[in-house]
């Protein structure tokens, strides 16, 4: 603002010179008009006539030089006067059409504005007109006070400009940026506040949504992190427990027992049942290692769920060592139902399911329940073992997520079980829920898709 202004003010003197340089030339030609007129008064009183009707300066000179007459002075006066003829608007009279200069008057006192024009008369050769600078600074202090009242006004509007810009732009974006300095540092919970529907609130909502979405991810991570060292600690426990027992027991053989019957054949039986147990928790390692990458398929097929069931209930009650505990089916629909399954998948679910339920009933009963309805067949594992609290029924389909009771060396297990049940019901197109009060039991229901072709 202060660049322009300045080369502005310069231009303003300047138009202003001109202006009154052309004024006063249009004088000196109409005082020669009125010189050649009016030929019977004397040069003194026709420059004061005119002087008087015009304020302005009137100055007579000869070729030489000579003052001839000066408006406002008396003939001795104008005698006394210096030779004009060096004075730059005199020289430069003499020399083109007419003359300009600006400079303090000695004899007045005052800064003048000359104009010399030369003229052919009988008694002058050159009239100079002149005014004081009062007039012409006035003129400029006018134009430049318009000046500054047009700078001040864009100035104003440039402030409220700025202002808004800030407000609108620039005040988002820092808080756009300090937000995301905070995520970078580490908190994820900081959010930014931009109002609007602008391109600057579409940004500061991503990062909003970019924040959620990757605290979110972290929160998992370390959860993952954390479940997953409670997981190795566990399948540490559970693979150290029976290689113990197999191991102490193949070794207490070789010592000598190998040769008594009564101990030699229920050792072996220990040592078996202590390998099954290995084989459990491998099988489950590696179906939850299949489903984290993809590869655990379904070969979906029609088939009659009904011998399934009653395989396991009979092996169960069979292979059960709690005498208070009954095992039993409820089928409310006929004895064959086909449905669409993989039949050594949907063999595993129930598999796993009566085995969590004989794990947490000691007494009691479990009991399989058959429903079908507008094509679907439902299917509840009922136990009424201890139940599980609020928190346990939230993260019991978790990966590797064992509630506190199944983390005792009684209640053993990997926490795979349910996990691998609801990928392979999801697989099915269903969805498996559980219901479970503390101390009452748990059920846990799905559905198939029902098959009658």
């Amino acid at each position: 603002m202060f660049t322009p202004t300045f080369f502005i003010n310069r231009s303003i003197d300047s138009e202003v010179k001109e202006e009154i340089t052309s004024r006063l030339l249009s004088h000196a030609n109409a005082f020669a008009l009125f010189l050649s007129s009016n030929s019977k008064l004397s040069l003194i009183e026709a420059a004061d006539s005119y002087a008087n009707a015009t304020n302005l300066r009137i100055t007579l000179i000869s070729l030489d030089g000579k003052v001839l007459g000066e408006s406002g002075l008396s003939s001795n006066e104008v005698m006394k006067m210096d030779n004009h003829l060096s004075r730059p608007e005199v020289l430069q009279a003499s020399r083109e059409a007419f003359g300009v200069a600006t400079r303090y008057s000695s004899t007045l006192k005052e800064e003048y504005i000359y104009v010399a024009l030369k003229i052919n008369a009988e008694k002058a050769s050159f009239i100079r007109v002149a005014q004081t600078m009062d007039f012409a600074k006035s003129l400029i202090s006018l134009r430049q006070g318009y000046q500054y009242r047009i700078i001040f006004l864009v100035s104003t509007i440039l402030i409220i400009f700025t202002f808004l810009v800030d407000r609108w732009v620039t005040s988002p974006i820092r808080n756009i940026s300090r937000v995301a300095e905070k995520i970078k540092m580490g908190d994820w919970s900081v959010r930014s506040s931009v109002p609007g529907n602008d391109e600057i609130a579409a940004l500061a909502r991503s990062v909003n949504e970019m924040a959620e979405t990757l605290g979110a991810d972290i929160a998992k991570i370390i959860k993952m992190s954390d479940v997953r060292s409670e997981f190795l600690i566990n399948v540490t426990h559970e693979l150290k427990t029976p290689i113990a027992s197999i191991s102490g027991y193949i070794e207490t053989l070789l010592s000598g027992a190998l040769e008594d019957k009564k101990v030699n054949r229920s050792f072996l039986k220990r040592a078996l049942k202590n390998i099954n147990r290995l084989e459990v928790l491998v099988t489950d390692l590696v179906d939850i290692s299949r489903i984290e990458t993809g590869e655990l398929t379904m070969n979906i097929i029609q088939v009659n769920i009904i011998p399934i069931i009653e395989e396991l209930v009979k092996d169960a009650n069979e292979g059960k060592d709690k005498k208070d505990l009954k095992i039993y089916i409820s089928n409310n629909t006929k004895n064959n139902i086909n449905v669409d399954a993989d039949p050594d998948r949907i063999h595993q679910v129930f598999d796993n399911l009566l085995s969590n339920a004989i794990r947490y009933t000691d007494d009691g009963e479990i009991e399989i329940a058959i429903n079908s309805e507008a094509g679907k067949v439902n299917f509840s594992i009922r136990d009424t073992g201890i139940g599980m609290d609020d928190e346990s029924i939230e993260r019991i389909f978790e990966r590797f997520y064992r509630t506190v009771t199944a983390r005792s060396r009684v209640k053993s297990g990997t926490g795979l079980g349910l996990s691998i049940v609801k990928h392979i019901i999801e697989a099915h197109g269903s969805n498996i829920e559980v219901d479970s009060k503390i101390g009452e039991g748990t059920t846990f229901s799905f559905e198939l898709k029902l098959n009658d072709d």
